[in-house]
């Protein structure tokens, strides 16, 4: 340690922080992070440390949760190359970089440090340095998941859980109606999960196919196709929350989540009638789509009526359930004041951060049952962390010896015994992945797309012959030569809704629910706010091709922010209004002649608010993808930059894909597409480490 940089007897204090103010000047970092370097100073810290505090502060701020060690020297000669030094300057610092290379000793001296350790500032654990209170969210978060709660499977549940996901012959049916000529096999293999090398005779199959009248003569197909020959990855996600108290349930689009959840609530209603079961999502459009998913599923499934009537309908926002308090980042539900519930359903689990999972759990009544529901593969939140990607790191690991067994005997689906894991970690017997996607078929691009997209690897001609093959993808080059093809895009897109711009009655206001429906069919996506392909260029140009077309009639000045037929979205959330982050509206004009903002609410009606009163909130013709998560679209244009960006990675492209319900136009540079695919994002973090400490 020969480097006045990282002098440890401190003779020179100011040096480290002299250095980390030119980096904060030349934008490197962020003030706050070199003002916690210099508390650190004050507080005693060496150079060393200071480095550290600094860099583990700008971490946090890019979303890691901990500095790795071995990152330290890294990105302190990252920096300083930024900055600029002469010759000899630059040596001395690559000679400091050097020093954090030898992990053992970085290590010792952060260990000895006064302002790393309990009741210090700064934690060092799992070769990591981190915030003292982000250290402690992991552990409670890992605790949570961990703790032990026994739960019992009567064998009245064991038989309501065969009902409820017996084979579905009528869709079956449907689909063999629809293309006679389709193969039987592969019809079998889609509807009734037939396992790959299934002992089954398919000439008898064949045969039931050709004698039956209707859905009801596929019935026999039961002695052909057993459960030894199926494996329902919906009936297994099912059984392992019948049987785990902590519960993981995530899958792609199309996966039927919510079809499986409805399923599940009914299966613990119907052995416990007076179970009190709450249902919350980050973010309030994220709440109104589960109310509205669970209500449609329950119309759609045949389930008994007497449970059916109790299943909960209604989610809300982790926050509201929670309870704000004015001016504090303290809620009223905490470790001290714990929810009133029996079983907690978090639906987009992705999109939670680390805070936020710790302060939810802390709340949690300990003989609670907690299911977790997401698409790991979706982007992390926005905040710190990627709590539910870290969680299903184990998810590929396969079930312990024990739960393999309970599993297949519950569930019938003696596949299961030839996949017991050789090493995984306690939270493995909790996770369940959904493997096949009922939304996107073989007819369907969109899947494909984002099959590919989530494998990786994918190059820029295989993208466009994907494009090129499939009629619900499409794809243009964005440049100015398609600039004709974005206006149609566009005025095809959002004309539907503002052709049909009317006035509101206040004792009929049908037609403005109908309005936003048509305007939520079509959405435009793009990967940052800035620049010429970020949300705030391209909602202006929407207005002036809108206005342009004659579909928005709307005067561009400085005095006229608002106008009939604009869409806005809140971006903050008002508990008094009952208006949160993510929810959209239209401004519309009313029967006195007033703009009136119409939105949809968790309850299906519509409420309308003066624009004056609404929170933060802006225009929304495109939205960026982070912001989409929890919703769909029947065509979804994904518009990229056409310069590299950090933001743009394979999460962020599959988020954006999989927001198509039926179409997708992706507008960018396809070879630039395909760099971002292997471009995977990572946060640091310890959680799948402490996740591991029940190892078995």
């Amino acid at each position: 340690m020969n480097s006045t940089l990282m002098n440890t007897n401190n003779s020179d204090t100011h040096s480290m922080l002299d250095l980390l103010k030119q980096w904060q000047i030349n934008q490197q970092i962020r003030p706050i992070d070199y003002h916690f370097a210099k508390f650190m100073a004050e507080l005693g810290a060496d150079n060393m440390v200071q480095l550290a505090s600094a860099l583990s502060s700008q971490q946090l701020g890019e979303g890691h949760i901990c500095l790795p060690i071995e990152k330290i020297g890294s990105l302190f000669h990252q920096h300083c190359c930024q900055l600029g030094s002469d010759s000899q300057q630059e040596s001395e610092r690559l000679q400091v970089s050097s020093i954090f290379h030898d992990i053992q000793q970085t290590h010792a001296l952060l260990h000895d440090s006064i302002c790393c350790g309990d009741g210090a500032p700064l934690r060092l654990q799992y070769n990591a340095l981190f915030m003292a209170r982000y250290a402690e969210f992991e552990q409670l978060i890992a605790d949570k998941l961990l703790i032990p709660i026994e739960t019992m499977v009567s064998a009245e549940s064991q038989a309501y859980l065969e009902a409820l996901f017996k084979p579905q012959y009528s869709y079956l049916w449907q689909a063999w109606q629809s293309e006679p000529t389709q193969s039987v096999k592969a019809l079998c293999e889609k509807f009734l999960d037939v396992i790959e090398n299934a002992n089954v005779d398919w000439g008898a199959v064949e045969s039931v196919f050709k004698q039956a009248q209707s859905a009801d003569d596929l019935f026999s197909l039961d002695t052909f196709i057993t459960d030894k020959d199926r494996c329902d990855w919906q009936k297994i996600s099912a059984a392992v929350a019948l049987t785990s108290a902590r519960c993981i349930i995530s899958g792609g689009p199309g996966t039927g989540k919510t079809t499986t959840v409805v399923k599940l609530l009914a299966l613990l209603l119907h052995a416990q009638p007076d179970l009190m079961i709450k249902m919350v999502a980050p973010t309030g459009k994220a709440a109104a789509r589960l109310t509205e998913s669970i209500s449609s599923a329950l119309i759609d499934l045949n389930l008994d009526k007497v449970v059916a009537e109790i299943i909960p309908t209604e989610a809300s926002t982790i926050h509201r359930l929670l309870g704000v308090r004015n001016n504090s980042a303290h809620f009223r539900h905490n470790q001290n004041n714990k929810l009133i519930l029996d079983l907690l359903l978090v639906d987009e689990a992705s999109m939670v951060d680390l805070p936020l999972m710790a302060k939810l759990l802390s709340a949690l009544p300990d003989h609670a049952r907690l299911i977790l529901l997401g698409d790991k593969d979706q982007l992390a939140s926005v905040e710190a962390g990627a709590v539910l990607g870290d969680i299903c790191s184990f998810i590929e690991l396969g079930y312990s010896q024990a739960k393999t067994q309970q599993l297949a005997e519950l569930t019938g689906f003696t596949s299961l015994l030839g996949q017991v894991a050789n090493h995984a970690s306690g939270m493995s017997d909790n996770l369940c992945l959904l493997r096949k996607s009922y939304r996107f078929d073989q007819l369907s691009g969109i899947g494909y797309l984002a099959s590919a997209v989530n494998k990786g690897g994918i190059n820029a001609s295989q993208l466009l012959a994907l494009c090129e093959r499939y009629n619900d993808l499409n794809f243009y080059q964005n440049d100015d030569q398609n600039d004709a093809v974005f206006e149609q895009l566009v005025e095809a897109g959002y004309g539907p809704y503002l052709s049909q711009l009317c006035v509101i009655n206040k004792d009929n206001r049908d037609h403005a629910k109908q309005l936003l429906q048509l305007f939520n069919h079509f959405k435009i996506l793009c990967a940052t706010r800035e620049q010429e392909w970020g949300v705030d260029n391209l909602n202006h140009r929407c207005e002036k091709i809108l206005q342009k077309a004659g579909l928005l009639a709307r005067r561009f000045d400085a005095t006229q922010t608002w106008y009939v037929g604009r869409p806005v979205m809140v971006t903050e959330n008002s508990y008094h209004l009952k208006l949160f982050n993510g929810d959209i509206g239209l401004c519309l004009e009313d029967e006195s002649g007033q703009l009136r903002v119409y939105f949809v609410m968790t309850d299906g009606c519509v409420a309308d608010y003066q624009p004056s009163r609404l929170p933060t909130h802006q225009t929304v013709f495109a939205m960026t993808v982070h912001k989409s998560q929890g919703s769909e679209f029947k065509h979804t244009v994904l518009a990229l930059p056409d310069y590299a960006l950090p933001v743009m990675n394979r999460e962020l492209i599959y988020t954006g894909i999989t927001r198509a319900k039926s179409q997708l136009t992706l507008i960018a540079d396809l070879s630039l597409v395909a760099s971002s695919i292997r471009n995977r994002a990572s946060r640091n973090s310890r959680l799948a480490e402490r996740l591991m400490v029940n190892e078995y």
